[in-house]
Protein backbone atom coordinates (compact mmCIF):
# COMPACT_ATOMS: atom_id res chain seq x y z
CA UNK A 1 0.00 0.00 0.00
CA UNK A 2 0.80 3.69 -0.44
CA UNK A 3 1.19 6.59 2.10
CA UNK A 4 1.61 9.59 1.92
CA UNK A 5 2.56 12.23 4.55
CA UNK A 6 2.08 15.89 4.04
CA UNK A 7 3.18 18.22 6.58
CA UNK A 8 5.42 20.38 9.25
CA UNK A 9 9.07 19.10 9.34
CA UNK A 10 11.99 20.65 11.40
CA UNK A 11 15.38 19.64 13.33
CA UNK A 12 15.00 19.01 16.70
CA UNK A 13 17.53 19.65 19.66
CA UNK A 14 15.88 17.70 22.61
CA UNK A 15 17.07 18.22 25.69
CA UNK A 16 16.19 15.97 28.79
CA UNK A 17 16.29 17.82 31.85
CA UNK A 18 15.75 17.15 35.60
CA UNK A 19 16.01 19.50 38.96
CA UNK A 20 19.98 17.80 38.92
CA UNK A 21 20.59 19.18 35.86
CA UNK A 22 19.19 22.69 36.75
CA UNK A 23 21.05 23.03 40.04
CA UNK A 24 24.63 21.96 38.37
CA UNK A 25 24.01 24.13 35.37
CA UNK A 26 24.57 21.36 32.70
CA UNK A 27 23.09 18.57 30.45
CA UNK A 28 25.41 15.86 29.97
CA UNK A 29 25.21 14.81 26.28
CA UNK A 30 23.81 11.40 26.61
CA UNK A 31 20.37 13.49 27.42
CA UNK A 32 20.59 15.54 24.36
CA UNK A 33 18.81 14.11 21.31
CA UNK A 34 19.14 15.76 17.94
CA UNK A 35 17.12 14.50 14.99
CA UNK A 36 14.94 15.06 12.39
CA UNK A 37 11.30 16.28 13.86
CA UNK A 38 7.47 17.42 13.35
CA UNK A 39 4.76 15.20 13.94
CA UNK A 40 4.29 13.55 9.95
CA UNK A 41 8.01 13.82 9.20
CA UNK A 42 8.00 11.67 12.03
CA UNK A 43 5.35 8.86 11.24
CA UNK A 44 6.95 8.97 8.05
CA UNK A 45 9.58 7.71 9.57
CA UNK A 46 8.25 5.08 11.69
CA UNK A 47 6.45 3.84 8.97
CA UNK A 48 9.23 3.64 6.86
CA UNK A 49 10.82 1.54 9.36
CA UNK A 50 8.01 -0.80 9.06
CA UNK A 51 8.57 -1.50 5.17
CA UNK A 52 5.61 0.49 3.83
CA UNK A 53 5.62 2.46 0.61
CA UNK A 54 6.14 5.59 2.00
CA UNK A 55 6.20 9.44 0.71
CA UNK A 56 6.67 12.50 2.71
CA UNK A 57 6.38 16.11 1.07
CA UNK A 58 6.97 19.32 3.46
CA UNK A 59 8.21 22.43 2.57
CA UNK A 60 12.25 23.77 3.81
CA UNK A 61 15.10 25.85 2.68
CA UNK A 62 17.80 24.21 0.63
CA UNK A 63 19.90 24.67 3.40
CA UNK A 64 22.28 22.50 5.75
CA UNK A 65 19.58 21.86 8.06
CA UNK A 66 17.04 20.82 5.30
CA UNK A 67 19.92 18.48 3.99
CA UNK A 68 20.30 16.51 7.45
CA UNK A 69 16.19 16.09 7.72
CA UNK A 70 16.05 14.67 4.21
CA UNK A 71 19.29 12.29 4.60
CA UNK A 72 17.66 11.37 7.98
CA UNK A 73 14.42 10.33 6.03
CA UNK A 74 15.90 9.26 3.44
CA UNK A 75 18.28 6.55 4.93
CA UNK A 76 14.99 4.83 7.17
CA UNK A 77 13.25 4.72 3.43
CA UNK A 78 11.26 7.24 3.21
CA UNK A 79 10.71 8.53 -0.41
CA UNK A 80 11.85 12.45 -0.03
CA UNK A 81 11.70 13.26 -3.81
CA UNK A 82 8.58 15.65 -4.07
CA UNK A 83 10.07 18.12 -0.99
CA UNK A 84 9.55 21.74 -1.62
CA UNK A 85 12.93 23.71 -1.25
CA UNK A 86 12.38 27.20 -1.45
CA UNK A 87 14.61 30.08 -0.81
CA UNK A 88 11.66 32.16 0.63
CA UNK A 89 11.48 29.15 3.17
CA UNK A 90 13.03 29.22 6.88
CA UNK A 91 14.00 25.44 7.55
CA UNK A 92 12.31 25.01 10.95
CA UNK A 93 14.08 24.36 13.43
CA UNK A 94 12.91 23.36 17.25
CA UNK A 95 14.96 23.51 20.67
CA UNK A 96 12.29 21.32 23.46
CA UNK A 97 13.66 20.54 27.30
CA UNK A 98 11.22 18.07 28.71
CA UNK A 99 11.12 17.49 32.76
CA UNK A 100 11.57 13.64 32.91
CA UNK A 101 9.82 13.89 36.45
CA UNK A 102 7.11 15.71 35.44
CA UNK A 103 7.24 14.90 31.26
CA UNK A 104 6.64 18.91 31.18
CA UNK A 105 7.82 20.54 27.72
CA UNK A 106 8.93 23.77 26.63
CA UNK A 107 9.24 24.12 23.02
CA UNK A 108 11.17 27.02 21.35
CA UNK A 109 10.21 27.01 17.54
CA UNK A 110 12.22 28.94 14.59
CA UNK A 111 9.82 29.08 11.98
CA UNK A 112 7.50 30.99 9.84
CA UNK A 113 3.67 31.13 10.76
CA UNK A 114 2.82 29.65 7.20
CA UNK A 115 4.97 27.95 4.35
CA UNK A 116 4.77 30.46 1.65
CA UNK A 117 2.41 30.13 -1.65
CA UNK A 118 3.13 27.32 -3.98
CA UNK A 119 5.10 29.21 -7.27
CA UNK A 120 3.74 27.25 -11.01
CA UNK A 121 6.87 25.71 -11.18
CA UNK A 122 6.10 24.07 -8.11
CA UNK A 123 2.56 23.15 -8.80
CA UNK A 124 4.20 21.13 -12.09
CA UNK A 125 6.60 19.12 -9.98
CA UNK A 126 3.64 18.08 -7.71
CA UNK A 127 1.57 17.43 -10.94
CA UNK A 128 4.45 15.12 -12.30
CA UNK A 129 4.08 13.44 -8.61
CA UNK A 130 0.65 12.87 -9.12
CA UNK A 131 0.18 12.07 -12.21
CA UNK A 132 2.64 8.79 -11.23
CA UNK A 133 0.86 7.46 -8.41
CA UNK A 134 -2.45 8.03 -9.68
CA UNK A 135 -1.89 5.26 -12.09
CA UNK A 136 -1.98 2.97 -8.71
CA UNK A 137 -4.70 0.36 -8.58
CA UNK A 138 -5.45 0.93 -4.60
CA UNK A 139 -6.57 3.82 -2.73
CA UNK A 140 -3.62 6.12 -1.19
CA UNK A 141 -3.67 6.85 2.33
CA UNK A 142 -2.57 10.64 3.19
CA UNK A 143 -1.95 11.57 6.45
CA UNK A 144 -1.86 15.85 6.69
CA UNK A 145 -1.53 18.40 9.50
CA UNK A 146 -2.93 22.09 9.29
CA UNK A 147 0.56 23.78 8.71
CA UNK A 148 1.11 22.81 5.01
CA UNK A 149 -2.73 23.94 4.38
CA UNK A 150 -2.40 24.94 0.85
CA UNK A 151 0.34 21.95 -0.09
CA UNK A 152 -2.11 19.66 1.56
CA UNK A 153 -5.23 21.15 -0.23
CA UNK A 154 -3.81 20.89 -3.50
CA UNK A 155 -2.57 17.21 -3.44
CA UNK A 156 -6.20 15.87 -1.98
CA UNK A 157 -8.04 17.55 -5.02
CA UNK A 158 -6.34 16.90 -7.57
CA UNK A 159 -5.38 12.90 -5.99
CA UNK A 160 -8.03 10.40 -7.01
CA UNK A 161 -8.97 7.33 -4.84
CA UNK A 162 -7.43 8.90 -1.62
CA UNK A 163 -8.23 8.54 1.92
CA UNK A 164 -7.61 11.23 3.92
CA UNK A 165 -6.55 11.35 7.83
CA UNK A 166 -6.07 14.83 9.63
CA UNK A 167 -4.58 14.58 13.36
CA UNK A 168 -4.85 18.29 15.21
CA UNK A 169 -4.86 19.25 18.41
CA UNK A 170 -5.34 22.91 18.15
CA UNK A 171 -7.70 25.55 16.77
CA UNK A 172 -6.71 27.28 13.59
CA UNK A 173 -8.24 28.50 10.41
CA UNK A 174 -6.19 26.08 8.34
CA UNK A 175 -7.24 23.32 10.57
CA UNK A 176 -10.96 23.98 10.53
CA UNK A 177 -11.25 24.48 6.81
CA UNK A 178 -9.07 21.66 6.01
CA UNK A 179 -11.05 19.22 8.49
CA UNK A 180 -13.39 19.38 5.64
CA UNK A 181 -11.78 17.63 3.16
CA UNK A 182 -10.93 14.68 5.51
CA UNK A 183 -12.28 10.85 6.28
CA UNK A 184 -10.75 10.32 9.34
CA UNK A 185 -10.51 13.36 11.89
CA UNK A 186 -8.68 12.57 14.91
CA UNK A 187 -8.50 15.29 17.64
CA UNK A 188 -7.14 16.12 20.82
CA UNK A 189 -9.07 15.54 23.86
CA UNK A 190 -7.90 19.12 24.86
CA UNK A 191 -9.19 20.21 21.32
CA UNK A 192 -12.25 18.53 22.04
CA UNK A 193 -12.87 20.26 25.36
CA UNK A 194 -11.93 23.53 24.20
CA UNK A 195 -14.53 22.83 21.04
CA UNK A 196 -16.79 22.39 24.08
CA UNK A 197 -15.37 25.05 26.63
CA UNK A 198 -15.15 22.00 29.03
CA UNK A 199 -12.08 21.74 31.30
CA UNK A 200 -12.28 17.97 30.67
CA UNK A 201 -14.47 15.31 30.24
CA UNK A 202 -16.33 13.81 33.38
CA UNK A 203 -18.49 10.89 31.84
CA UNK A 204 -19.10 9.14 28.60
CA UNK A 205 -22.35 11.66 27.44
CA UNK A 206 -19.77 15.04 27.37
CA UNK A 207 -17.72 12.95 24.82
CA UNK A 208 -20.53 11.54 22.77
CA UNK A 209 -21.63 15.21 22.64
CA UNK A 210 -18.17 16.63 21.57
CA UNK A 211 -18.10 13.99 18.94
CA UNK A 212 -21.92 15.18 17.62
CA UNK A 213 -20.31 18.78 17.80
CA UNK A 214 -17.03 18.36 16.28
CA UNK A 215 -19.06 16.51 13.11
CA UNK A 216 -20.14 20.33 12.14
CA UNK A 217 -16.35 20.56 10.88
CA UNK A 218 -16.01 17.32 8.58
CA UNK A 219 -18.45 14.70 6.52
CA UNK A 220 -15.73 12.33 7.65
CA UNK A 221 -15.59 10.12 10.92
CA UNK A 222 -14.35 11.38 14.61
CA UNK A 223 -11.82 10.08 16.95
CA UNK A 224 -11.24 11.57 20.15
CA UNK A 225 -7.78 10.84 21.69
CA UNK A 226 -8.26 10.69 25.39
CA UNK A 227 -4.49 10.03 26.61
CA UNK A 228 -4.69 7.39 29.32
CA UNK A 229 -7.99 7.10 28.97
CA UNK A 230 -7.89 5.69 25.34
CA UNK A 231 -9.86 6.94 22.50
CA UNK A 232 -13.32 7.27 21.65
CA UNK A 233 -15.73 7.37 18.45
CA UNK A 234 -19.25 6.88 17.29
CA UNK A 235 -20.52 4.23 15.43
CA UNK A 236 -24.15 4.81 14.60
CA UNK A 237 -25.34 6.24 17.56
CA UNK A 238 -23.21 4.15 20.13
CA UNK A 239 -20.15 5.42 21.80
CA UNK A 240 -17.08 3.21 21.33
CA UNK A 241 -14.61 3.87 23.76
CA UNK A 242 -11.05 1.56 22.51
CA UNK A 243 -9.28 1.71 26.11
CA UNK A 244 -5.43 1.67 26.75
CA UNK A 245 -3.54 -0.96 28.12
CA UNK A 246 -3.21 -0.97 31.98
CA UNK A 247 0.49 -0.03 33.31
CA UNK A 248 1.27 1.80 29.98
CA UNK A 249 3.21 4.81 30.11
CA UNK A 250 2.80 8.12 27.76
CA UNK A 251 5.83 10.30 26.15
CA UNK A 252 4.26 13.46 24.61
CA UNK A 253 7.29 13.26 22.39
CA UNK A 254 5.97 10.92 19.86
CA UNK A 255 3.38 9.35 21.56
CA UNK A 256 0.31 10.95 18.71
CA UNK A 257 2.96 10.25 15.93
CA UNK A 258 2.91 6.91 16.39
CA UNK A 259 -0.44 6.38 17.28
CA UNK A 260 -1.56 8.69 13.67
CA UNK A 261 1.12 6.24 11.77
CA UNK A 262 -0.39 2.92 13.14
CA UNK A 263 -3.87 4.19 12.26
CA UNK A 264 -2.92 5.19 8.73
CA UNK A 265 -1.33 1.47 7.93
CA UNK A 266 -4.47 0.29 9.54
CA UNK A 267 -6.59 1.89 6.98
CA UNK A 268 -4.23 1.69 4.19
CA UNK A 269 -4.81 -1.98 4.42
CA UNK A 270 -8.68 -1.98 5.40
CA UNK A 271 -9.28 -2.79 8.55
CA UNK A 272 -12.26 -2.28 10.87
CA UNK A 273 -11.52 1.05 12.46
CA UNK A 274 -12.23 -0.69 16.17
CA UNK A 275 -8.88 -2.72 15.06
CA UNK A 276 -7.25 -0.19 14.00
CA UNK A 277 -8.02 2.05 16.45
CA UNK A 278 -6.56 -1.06 19.04
CA UNK A 279 -3.45 -1.33 17.39
CA UNK A 280 -3.02 2.07 17.13
CA UNK A 281 -3.25 1.94 21.45
CA UNK A 282 -1.11 -0.72 20.96
CA UNK A 283 1.67 0.83 18.91
CA UNK A 284 2.31 3.48 21.56
CA UNK A 285 2.09 1.20 24.44
CA UNK A 286 5.10 -1.08 22.44
CA UNK A 287 7.56 2.09 22.28
CA UNK A 288 10.78 1.53 24.28
CA UNK A 289 11.14 3.69 27.17
CA UNK A 290 14.62 2.95 27.31
CA UNK A 291 15.16 5.18 24.03
CA UNK A 292 14.59 8.49 23.08
CA UNK A 293 13.18 10.23 19.94
CA UNK A 294 12.66 8.53 16.72
CA UNK A 295 14.84 5.43 18.16
CA UNK A 296 12.07 4.85 20.95
CA UNK A 297 9.54 3.78 18.07
CA UNK A 298 8.27 0.39 18.01
CA UNK A 299 9.09 -2.13 15.12
CA UNK A 300 6.53 -4.62 13.69
CA UNK A 301 7.76 -7.37 16.80
CA UNK A 302 7.92 -5.13 18.96
CA UNK A 303 4.30 -4.23 18.89
CA UNK A 304 3.87 -8.53 18.96
CA UNK A 305 5.53 -8.82 21.96
CA UNK A 306 4.38 -6.20 23.82
CA UNK A 307 0.57 -7.87 22.32
CA UNK A 308 1.74 -10.99 23.97
CA UNK A 309 2.53 -9.20 27.34
CA UNK A 310 -0.85 -7.06 27.42
CA UNK A 311 -2.90 -9.35 25.97
CA UNK A 312 -6.66 -8.18 26.70
CA UNK A 313 -5.56 -6.09 29.80
CA UNK A 314 -7.61 -2.98 29.76
CA UNK A 315 -8.53 0.00 32.20
CA UNK A 316 -12.17 1.20 32.01
CA UNK A 317 -12.42 4.59 32.73
CA UNK A 318 -15.78 5.54 31.25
Amino acid sequence: MTILTVGFTCLDLVCFTSSDFEQSGTIPSDKIVRCGGGSCANTAYLLALWGESIYHISHLNDDTYANQIVCELTDAGVNTEQFIFSEKMITPLEAITIDEQTGAQTVISHRLTKPPKLTETEKNKLNCFIQTVSGYKHDIVVLMDEYEAELSEYIINHLPKTKVIMSIDSLSDSSLYLAQHVDYLIVTERFACAFLKLKKFANSEEIKRAIKKLRNLTKGIIIIRLREKGCAYLDHKQLIIIPNFKNQSFDKTTESDIFQGAFAYGISYGWPLQKTLLFANLSVAAKNKQKRGRSAMPNLVDISRAGKIFNKDFYQHF
